[in-house]
């Protein structure tokens, strides 16, 4: 039903304008009686022509608004692959510093001050990609917000 609603919506303005076409010839044209199908070949046809513009922009938005869903879903899964991709280059980095770090750690060659900041450097990284990973807004704003530091 949600797949042709702006169909079902332009059927139902046509039948509107159809009846409305009646009504109006009635009152303001001094019609004897109320026509819904006129008499007249050449308001037939206008009407006719009408209905058809009208149910046929319901079909050509139903179509638009699927072509522009479909954009957004495959948007939404290319966002998703390269932050997956990107999370699983990212760890692969961070256990690699972390792997140095221990190594690092044992020859004592860090300084206290270097120690802190690549610890804070690796916790931080991880936490950033983890917040991008369960960005569920996909807009830039929601993307750049979750990638600064906290």
């Amino acid at each position: 039903m949600d797949r042709y609603k702006f169909t079902l919506l332009g059927i139902g303005l046509a039948v509107v304008y159809w009846f409305a076409e009646s009504v109006i010839h009635r009152f303001v044209y001094a019609d004897e009686f109320l026509e819904v199908v006129p008499s007249d070949i050449n308001e037939f046809w206008m009407r006719l022509s009408m209905v058809l513009l009208i149910v046929a922009f319901g079909a050509f938005a139903d179509n638009r608004a699927r072509r522009i869903a479909a954009s957004e879903r495959e948007k939404r899964e290319v966002f998703i692959a390269t932050v997956r991709s990107t999370q699983h280059i990212l760890n692969n980095l961070m256990n690699q510093l972390q792997l140095m770090f221990f190594d690092l750690e044992k020859e004592h060659c860090l300084e206290s001050e270097t120690r802190k900041l690549l610890e804070r450097s690796i916790r931080e990284g991880k936490e950033q990609v983890e917040r991008l990973s369960s960005v569920s807004d996909i807009s830039g704003e929601s993307i750049e917000e979750s990638v600064r530091p906290q």
